[in-house]
């Protein structure tokens, strides 16, 4: 008897922590400390190639689809509640679904897909308890794990000059024989180069 598979995609999770360090991001750019240049179409074009290559080599055999896509606006007053789409943070994620053959643990399948990430130029990060959900580099070349737990494994990563991250996880399906593998990728509030005053921007 074969089941009927209803992703979870636990990818939308990171979504979630995103939006808590995002207003951080615009808060520093809206004072002039360090805004940067690149926009957030740049910033996406320089990880969700790389995010989705590695998580199709790391899972060969494996269906991998876009499953969410979405930006949020975060341009105009950091004051203000009032958002505007003259600066956009993305947010995508990719996953598929690993059936019991596959006898990686959860660990195994994120750091599979980290280690192509780490030989494209990314660093995977470990938590900095010294700020409110902050992180730091990872000894270079260490595929270091933020969870790891029999239900499930993830691991944070980012790039020298690209603004955003990427956070791959993988989880246990209750109930059922497979895992889910998502690689989720989200940029900083950055500029819209295509925004125009008193428009609204639609990804």
């Amino acid at each position: 008897m074969t089941a009927t598979r209803t992703p979870r995609f636990p990818g939308r999770a990171t979504y979630r922590q995103a939006a808590v360090v995002l207003p951080v991001s615009g808060l520093l750019a809206g004072c002039g400390l360090g805004e940067p240049d690149q926009t957030y179409q740049q910033a996406y074009d320089a990880m969700y190639p790389d995010a989705k290559a590695a998580t199709e080599a790391a899972l060969p055999g494996v269906e991998v689809e876009q499953l969410t896509r979405d930006t949020t606006e975060c341009g105009g007053l950091d004051v203000s509640a009032d958002k505007d789409a003259s600066k956009l943070s993305a947010y995508v994620t990719v996953g598929g679904e690993v059936d019991a053959d596959d006898r990686r643990s959860l660990a195994d399948l994120v750091r599979a897909v980290g280690a192509r990430l780490v030989d494209q130029g990314w660093r995977a990060q470990i938590p900095d308890r010294s700020v409110v959900g902050g992180e730091s580099p990872a000894p270079e070349g260490e595929l270091a794990l933020t969870e790891n737990s029999e239900e499930a494994a993830e691991m944070s990563l980012r790039k020298a000059d690209v603004h955003g991250w990427v956070n791959i996880r993988a989880d246990v399906v209750e109930g059922f024989d497979w895992r889910e593998v998502t690689t989720s990728v989200a940029t900083k509030c950055l500029r819209n180069s295509e925004w125009k005053e008193g428009e609204d921007q639609i990804w």
